[in-house]
């Protein structure tokens, strides 16, 4: 089950993500995270987790962590301790802090699916359009370094070319996430196709420049050298649920770890069962692709979810016998410090 050698040598530098709470201001319909709401983390449990380990970075997400009290408490002690550190957020959260305490952080994502208005109001039932136009004002005004963080889903996008437009406006970087299917949340609908994906891809080094990329069967099929090979999720980085249970990637659906479990080091996560089963690599990449060292099968929450892990990625070209895209690959002159760029599978842009 295991195909990576000296994975506990992975606790020695690691990327966490922490949904210090389930709870939220807005009722979005793509949301993973409904059926943890009602759960919120204690500071106490946070810090046992933070205090003497090797963390690289700390992406906070899932809910909006300032409805969680002790939030800035935990923030202000990872600062404190040099923890470099990101916030996901629809705006509440950065509405609701000081510029001082906005500079804790070393980038900002600001959620946005859509470029008109009535639109993303209407897709995640609240007045989601103010929260973001406040919000990266706030970050400009503080000199914080931004990115508008996007669900690639089928219903928006082609609103690629518009979207990098408004980053290139704003100043900013446009992060994407491709959708994947959620059960456990009752979400579905809102997946690309094997041709949407790759029409998307195409949208992206037309309009845009590539930042980073963490997505592996992109890395693998345009020749993008990785920053982390294969998914990162499960071999440098994991995620705290709000009720406590450690998984490999956001989207897992649970495991049996929980952060009491973790007080110690991080060596029982890369040990566990749902770690050991994100990183399986399928048997027909490991025999039929020279590509496998970079890709790993693709996306392996998007396998898992799929109903099978070892099905190499949905979107794969040489798994369904398709021809390679030919896309362009255009990268950014300037490279930026991103907690995301390696932290879970996604892309991060820049308009042209």
């Amino acid at each position: 089950m295991n195909n990576n050698n000296n994975l506990n040598d992975q606790c020695n530098g690691v990327s966490v993500g922490i949904g210090t709470t389930g709870n939220c201001n807005l009722n979005c319909e793509h949301c993973y995270s409904k059926p943890l709401r009602g759960n919120t983390l204690t500071y106490d449990e946070i810090i046992s987790l933070i205090e003497g380990k090797n963390i690289t970075s700390i992406n906070y997400g899932t809910g909006e962590n300032i409805l969680n009290p002790d939030f800035m408490k935990v923030v202000t002690y990872c600062y404190e301790h040099n923890i470099k550190q990101s916030l996901t957020s629809n705006g509440y959260s950065i509405m609701a802090i000081t510029e001082e305490q906005l500079r804790m952080f070393n980038d900002i994502d600001i959620s946005l699916e859509f470029t008109d208005e009535s639109k993303q109001n209407s897709f995640r039932h609240g007045d989601s359009w103010n929260f973001v136009d406040k919000s990266i004002e706030k970050c400009r005004k503080a000199d914080v370094e931004f990115s508008i963080a996007t669900a690639l889903m089928n219903i928006n996008y082609k609103q690629i070319p518009s979207l990098l437009q408004k980053v290139n406006k704003e100043g900013c970087n446009l992060r994407l996430n491709v959708f994947k299917k959620v059960p456990k949340a009752g979400i579905t609908k809102f997946s690309l196709t094997y041709d949407e994906f790759w029409e998307a891809v195409k949208l992206l080094f037309e309009y845009g420049e590539l930042i980073s990329c963490s997505e592996p069967v992109v890395n693998a099929m345009l020749d993008i050298p990785p920053i982390v090979h294969k998914s990162p999720c499960g071999l440098s980085s994991l995620r705290i649920h709000p009720d406590g249970c450690v998984v490999p990637c956001v989207y897992w659906p649970g495991s049996d770890l929980l952060i009491k479990d973790l007080k110690e080091s991080f060596a029982p996560c890369f040990d566990s069962e749902a770690f050991s089963t994100i990183r399986i690599i399928p048997k027909y990449c490991l025999d039929n692709c020279e590509k496998v060292d970079v890709c790993g099968g693709g996306c392996a929450a998007r396998r898992f979810l799929n109903g099978d892990i070892n099905i190499p990625d949905e979107y794969c070209p040489i798994y369904l016998k398709k021809e390679l895209p030919e896309i362009k690959v255009t990268h950014a002159k300037d490279r930026k410090d991103l907690v995301h760029s390696s932290y879970l599978c996604t892309f991060i842009f820049m308009g042209k």
